[in-house]
């Protein structure tokens, strides 16, 4: 007969299933100097079986020696949690995988050791081997918690192939802007409303307090059924905000809302860091086709990093006019994260599910405005726009033959009672220039600028300013200058369509 040998055990056989203990299958714990890998097997064998006194003698032994393990496997699970819990500095006793000494009684027919069946061995023996092997895996469920051990279930676009060429440089680069991209949750009586993405635009690092962008859809309780023009949104500017912050111990600390906007659904808050923080710096203007990548934190403050180009399309009838887009799908609470060039500057902010994003000189002119006159006016045109630009270029080449233009804005809808409608305005007409300034993507900033002017001179918000709109009509084939009295307002736009009442 063959000596005892330590073995973690495979298959148990149906002889020790019987005892009503049930075996735990293991993975495959690593080779060791003074046991077997787990590619022995057993089986049992019929017939009477007399254990030889070595083996008892044997099993006594391992049993004393598995009760000794038992009890530091016990003290190292203290250990550990003291070490992980910060409660005490002490290093964690090594983990170790319980082998149980079994003998070999012969072998299978590809050669295999067959060992003593569970059933003919020590029942203290083996349950103090079942305490080990369950304290092992809890010891290593622990380990694989620790940041350094944890795979997170879903990897970046860091990994794909066609960033091989670039990946160390783009890694750096976007490891640098996640020190400023931190998480955000808003709660209402509790309740969480909302989590996005936000990041530090400023920081004093003598008052420790920091400016947070972020999307306003972050406070919007209610979203309009799809077409954001109809202004049916509702927000809650006294919904409570947490910021998580990005230091040891994940410090979720409040937020103050600055301001809001319904418009451009940018929200600012204010907010406390004791530590050395990134302030993300804010890029040149974007060019269509830019390689760029959109950082967000997910729910478990992980970093979600896309990549993608800047796409040539424009807003659809339903979006805002401030839009650019991107062809990478956004990431959950992805909302309101940067979007960075190769340089790591910022070149605008995620604010659409369709993967919209404001680009950074909408928001530089939006901020501008708020620091100035503590809002952020915008003129109500009461029409909607699409550049020709991004048509098909069949499309292009047709209305270039049929109006001789080939740069401007397509006018989509006309508000009912707007200026523009009074003036005879029509869907299907080409904006061609505002205030002498030619239009070929969005007339956004033009806008904007035009605020700024009528209020350096004095005016009031709510008040109106005239706007030459450089026309041309489809139906008639002319060119004109229509002279629109527009609203310089802080509120939504609301783009209504005009109705006919039939019957009463």
């Amino acid at each position: 007969m063959e000596p005892t040998i330590p073995q973690e055990g495979g298959e148990e056989s149906g002889s020790r299933r019987k005892t009503g203990r049930r075996r735990r299958r293991s993975p495959t714990p690593p080779m060791s100097s003074t046991g077997l890998a787990a590619t022995q097997s057993e089986s049992p064998r019929r017939g009477k079986w007399k254990r030889s006194r070595h083996s008892k003698k044997r099993a006594r032994a391992t049993a004393a020696d598995t009760a000794a393990a038992t009890a530091a496997a016990s003290g190292s699970v203290v250990s550990e949690h003291a070490s992980s819990s910060g409660v005490s500095s002490a290093v964690s006793s090594p983990i170790r995988w319980p082998l149980l000494c079994r003998t070999v009684i012969g072998e299978d027919a590809s050669g295999r050791k067959v060992f003593e069946p569970f059933i003919k061995m020590d029942p203290k023996l083996v349950d103090a081997y079942d305490e080990l092997t369950s304290k092992y895996h809890e010891k290593r469920g622990r380990q694989l918690k620790l940041v350094t051990l944890h795979q997170h279930e879903s990897q970046s676009c860091m990994l794909k192939q066609e960033l091989v060429p670039t990946r160390e440089s783009a890694t750096k680069t976007v490891l640098k802007a996640a020190k400023g991209v931190m998480g955000l949750s808003s709660y209402v009586d509790g309740r969480l409303l909302k989590q996005t993405t936000g990041f530090l635009i400023d920081w004093n690092s003598e008052s420790k307090v920091g400016t947070l962008l972020t999307s306003a859809l972050l406070i919007r309780s209610k979203s309009p059924p799809v077409d954001e023009w109809i202004g049916a949104g509702e927000y809650i500017p006294e919904a409570e905000v947490h910021v998580h912050l990005l230091d040891r111990d994940d410090t979720i600390v409040a937020a103050e809302l600055l301001h809001y906007d319904k418009n451009y659904n940018l929200a600012l808050f204010k907010v406390g860091i004791s530590v050395s923080a990134e302030v993300l710096s804010f890029g040149s203007e974007l060019k269509f086709g830019q390689e760029v990548f959109m950082l967000g934190r997910d729910k478990d403050l992980y970093l979600n990093i896309g990549h993608g180009h800047v796409q040539y399309v424009g807003s659809n009838s339903y979006e805002r006019h401030h839009y650019m887009f991107l062809n990478c799908g956004l990431s959950e609470c992805g909302l309101g994260g940067p979007v960075i060039d190769l340089n790591g500057e910022v070149t605008g902010m995620v604010n659409s599910q369709r993967t919209g994003f404001i680009p950074s000189s909408t928001i530089l002119k939006c901020l501008h405005m708020w620091k100035k006159f503590n809002c952020i006016p915008r003129l109500h045109i009461g029409v909607k726009f699409s550049a020709i630009k991004f048509l098909d270029p069949i499309q292009i080449e047709a209305i270039y033959r049929k109006c001789n233009i080939d740069e401007g804005l397509i006018v989509q809808h006309v508000s009912e009672g707007s200026s523009a409608e009074r003036q005879g305005i029509r869907t299907g007409d080409i904006l061609q220039c505002c205030n002498g300034v030619y239009m070929s993507t969005t007339v956004e900033n033009l806008l904007l600028e035009i605020c700024e002017e009528h209020l350096d001179k004095g005016n009031q918000i709510d008040s109106n300013v005239e706007v030459q709109a450089g026309i041309f009509h489809t139906r008639s084939g002319l060119n004109c200058t229509k002279n629109l009295a527009v609203k310089v307002s802080d509120s939504i736009e609301v783009v209504t369509r005009g109705v006919v009442h039939v019957g009463t």
